[in-house]
């Protein structure tokens, strides 16, 4: 986990810096970060879950989403435009990954201790942003234009990502310490 909070920040900041100090287009610094982003939490979650149906689920959801990787990758320019159907794929599978690592949990004995793991409140966190984020980014992605409402669902998707940080906090906080 560690590695990918430290990645996802080093991505912010590096598209920030790009984009502010250079005046660069920095969109291939977070298409790249998506195909990354995603496809670790795919991993993490294939890894953690026992079900060997739901493990199959999350393969085909893998190669769903690498396809349209792929797609956006041949028909869309990686240096100008975001990747965002290609965001909202992984997305949309990482959130097929929590429910089933949520049915997972409950049909299993780790449900009496779910609050100290900490896999279990990244993915609340995780769960909650990109069920709130997924038609933000649709409507950005297809429907922007200037106006109060934009600037509404930017306060929505700060508020987001604060609530998302908060649950990951919260694990931390919760996890026992190993000896």
């Amino acid at each position: 986990m560690p590695i990918i909070f430290f990645f996802t920040i080093a991505t912010e900041y590096g598209g920030y810096f790009t984009k502010y100090d250079y005046l660069v287009i920095n969109q291939v610094i977070f298409n790249i970060y998506y195909l990354i982003h995603f496809l670790f939490f795919f991993y993490v979650f294939m890894e953690i879950i026992d079900d060997k149906r739901f493990k199959k689920y999350i393969k085909i959801g893998i190669g769903i989403f690498l396809i349209i990787f792929l797609s956006d990758l041949i028909f869309t320019n990686i240096y100008e435009n975001s990747f965002a159907r290609t965001y909202i794929a992984g997305a949309g599978i990482l959130v097929l990954c929590i429910i089933l690592y949520y049915i997972n949990i409950l049909q299993s004995s780790l449900v009496l201790v779910i609050k100290n793991d900490l896999l279990f409140w990244v993915s609340v966190g995780l769960f909650l942003f990109y069920i709130g984020y997924i038609p933000i980014k649709i409507i950005k992605t297809w429907f922007y234009k200037p106006d109060n409402f934009f600037e509404l669902l930017i306060l929505i998707q700060s508020s987001l990502v604060t609530i998302m940080y908060l649950f990951f906090l919260t694990g931390f906080l919760w996890m026992k310490k190993r000896s």
